[in-house]
């Protein structure tokens, strides 16, 4: 019996701790602005693009006044690939982007597949699972890469210009 009335004075506790945590009272959007480069020359077929990314997040908090013990989460809403390169995209056939840092592994966070032809810009399918995004971003560096592949050989560098925008969730009272 002192068991059952233990375990059920542990629940209680549980529950009333989990519902007086802190939920999302604010939201800010955060917006990166990169490019992706993969070094040429390139062969038809899947290449890597990459750029590395230096404390934009706890940039934007500090600017914001946002400490980071108030962030709740951090969902990547938008990204959108351009190139200076090219008049338009058709030498793309699929994007494929991921982030990660030093200490999380890669997640996928968007994709294009396959992309337009014709078009100057694609905006790429936002994942619906973004789990380990706000660690990533609070890291001191962290990576974007892209597995794209292309319809042909190219001899030089193929930039991507890539926009990302977050929504950064955070508790203030």
């Amino acid at each position: 019996m002192k068991k059952i009335l233990s375990y059920t004075l542990f629940v209680l506790l549980l529950v009333s701790l989990i519902s007086c945590s802190n939920e999302a009272n604010n939201s800010k959007e955060f917006t990166i602005e990169t490019t992706l480069i993969a070094g040429g020359p390139l062969f038809e077929g899947s290449n890597t693009c990459q750029a590395e990314l230096t404390t934009e997040l706890s940039s934007f908090l500090e600017e914001n006044g946002i400490k980071k013990e108030e962030l709740v989460d951090v969902k990547l809403t938008s990204c959108v690939i351009t190139s200076d390169q090219f008049e338009n995209l058709n030498l793309i056939e699929s994007i494929n982007m991921q982030m990660f840092s030093d200490n999380f592994p890669m997640q996928n966070v968007a994709v294009a597949n396959p992309v337009e032809e014709n078009i100057s810009e694609v905006s790429l399918k936002i994942a619906d699972i973004q789990e380990q995004i706000m660690p990533v971003l609070q890291e001191e560096t962290c990576y974007i890469v892209a597995d794209v592949i292309i319809k042909e050989d190219l001899e030089d560098d193929l930039k991507l210009n890539t926009k990302l925008v977050f929504s950064i969730n955070y508790y203030k009272q």
